[in-house]
């Protein structure tokens, strides 16, 4: 068994690890996450013995390391690199046979028996057809099974594998995994520092997340890891798909994440000249009791935060854009609107909001689960009501966002209670010149021939304006829906196959 108690560890000034606690017991098949810097290679490298001067205690079956020679410390402890660069063509049966140099007196050759355990460990990974073959000429992944068949050679029974499937591609990383999990139920203790949480999700008994050095997350991946946690570790957003087959992690991918200053400056001018915040914010009031504290999730540069400003008594602006948070900041909102830059499908408020209010963000699935966890009171969805894409010039372009009727559809098979309304308001796009707005419809239309879109193109689908600031303009009328429900009323999360709505 393996115990690690208040192990803490510095390089010069700069802790690595704090107070690291951890048991692995044998048969488990531990998983260790964390993004780079977190600790996990120094982790390792202080169970191995080659970092003396750490803190706290480390056993191996109730033996302190600081107590154990370097040779029967090899005996119980076996470490797997991600790769090998050896500067000679050995031979996969000389690459193995390292295994057992604890074994040999100094200067001693390997012998019969350190032959047997060779092969023995070669047919365990069922990879005994290697033996004669060189170990360049391997694949990454053939390699890392040899280096896995060195390390049982050495008869230990704690694995440490670093990073084993980085530089492998995706068949041989599963094949490398299933044999780790193989090992496992062979009685083998095994710890796979890793960079990729689904391979976790599949494979491991036991989750443990290291940040800033310290253990934030310990226990089974289904109870260990969520989105918040991905969030903390990675500092992206993730959302985790529950499947028949288990649970999938996938990054998520928002295509206005990456705020230009261009970007930045057309959504400015539109807020300032077509009116549509404002029309949102009065529609919001009628639905919402004034006075409350608010928040405005997926906010943006915070337009319609600043609108519904007059109507409540705080009003939390969060966007995970660090962009589009100071565009916001710079535009001096008033005291009571506060810009947080934060994941907010992830976020976890001191107090549950008492509304929330999600105007064109997020899935379906991805506000039930928000809202759930952080507002106690009305839940406002604002969606269009048709489903083109109003930057594109052709009516066959759908928009990838769930339309008012999708929505409601939606909520009525899950069985939550609603209400919704429709309001019509002007989405128009302003623009100061010609020039600007081609360089908008290039950006933003999913017209199949960017090039088409010369200026003598675009100028067809504007309107000419005396207005000596924005004299050309996109008129987008449209009838936007509002739709809202009780936070208290949706379920908790589905665990079915089937039971996403995306």
């Amino acid at each position: 068994m393996l115990d690690v108690q208040d192990l803490s560890f510095s390089y010069g000034p700069r802790p690595v690890l704090r107070g690291v606690c951890l048991q692995a017991q044998p048969g488990e098949l531990l998983f260790v996450l964390g993004a780079n810097g977190a600790g996990k290679t120094t982790l390792f490298r202080c169970i191995l013995g080659l970092l003396p001067g750490y803190g706290g205690q480390i056993r191996v079956d109730g033996q302190s390391i600081a107590g154990l020679s370097a040779r029967v410390l090899a005996q119980k402890v076996a470490y797997i690199p991600q790769s090998h660069h050896p500067a000679f063509p050995y031979s996969v049966m000389d690459m193995v046979l390292m295994g057992t140099n604890h074994r040999l007196a100094p200067f001693a050759s390997p012998g019969r028996a350190e032959r047997q355990l060779a092969m023995e460990a070669l047919e365990t990974l069922g990879i005994a057809d290697y033996a004669s073959r060189s170990f360049q000429r391997l694949s990454g992944g053939e390699q890392q099974l040899v280096l896995i068949a060195r390390a049982l050679a050495q008869q230990a029974r704690i694995l440490l594998m670093d990073e084993p499937t980085s530089a492998l591609d995706f068949g041989n990383q599963v094949r490398v995994l299933e044999r780790a999990a193989a090992l496992a139920n062979q009685g083998y203790t095994i710890l796979i520092s890793c960079h990729n949480p689904q391979h976790a999700m599949l494979y491991a008994q036991r989750v443990v997340a290291l940040h800033d050095g310290r253990i934030v997350a310990d226990g089974p991946p289904a109870d260990a890891l969520d989105e918040g946690l991905m969030q903390r570790l990675y500092g992206v957003p993730a959302r985790f798909v529950r499947t028949g087959d288990g649970i999938l992690i996938a990054p998520l991918r928002r295509t206005i994440s990456l705020w230009t200053p261009d970007m930045i400056r057309f959504m400015q001018d539109a807020a300032a000249v077509n009116g549509c915040y404002p029309a949102l914010a009065r529609a919001v009031h009628e639905i919402l009791p004034g006075g409350g504290r608010l928040c405005d999730a997926g906010c943006g540069i915070g337009s319609l935060s600043l609108a519904l400003a007059p109507y409540f008594s705080h009003v939390v602006a969060a966007d995970a854009s660090p962009e589009a948070i100071q565009a916001l900041r710079r535009s001096g909102p008033p005291d009571h609107v506060e810009p947080r830059l934060c994941d907010v499908l992830s976020d976890v408020p001191k107090q549950p909001y008492d509304a929330m209010v999600f105007c064109f963000f997020g899935t379906l699935e991805e506000v039930l689960r928000t809202a759930r966890r952080q507002c106690s009171g009305t839940v406002v969805l604002i969606r269009r009501t048709r489903d083109t894409h109003r930057f594109s010039h052709s009516a066959a372009r759908r928009s990838r966002r769930q339309n008012l009727e999708q929505l409601c559809r939606a909520l009525e098979e899950r069985g939550i209670p609603f209400h919704s309304r429709e309001v019509e308001v002007d989405m128009g796009q302003p623009f100061r010149t010609l020039e600007d707005a081609v360089l908008f419809f290039r950006t933003h239309s999913r017209d199949d021939n960017p090039a088409a879109l010369t200026p003598e193109a675009v100028q067809q689908r504007l309107e000419r304006r005396d207005d000596p600031v924005f004299p050309w303009y996109f008129p987008v009328h449209e009838r936007i829906g509002l739709l809202w429900l009780q936070a208290c009323d949706i379920p908790d999360p589905p665990t079915e196959k089937g039971d996403e709505v995306s």
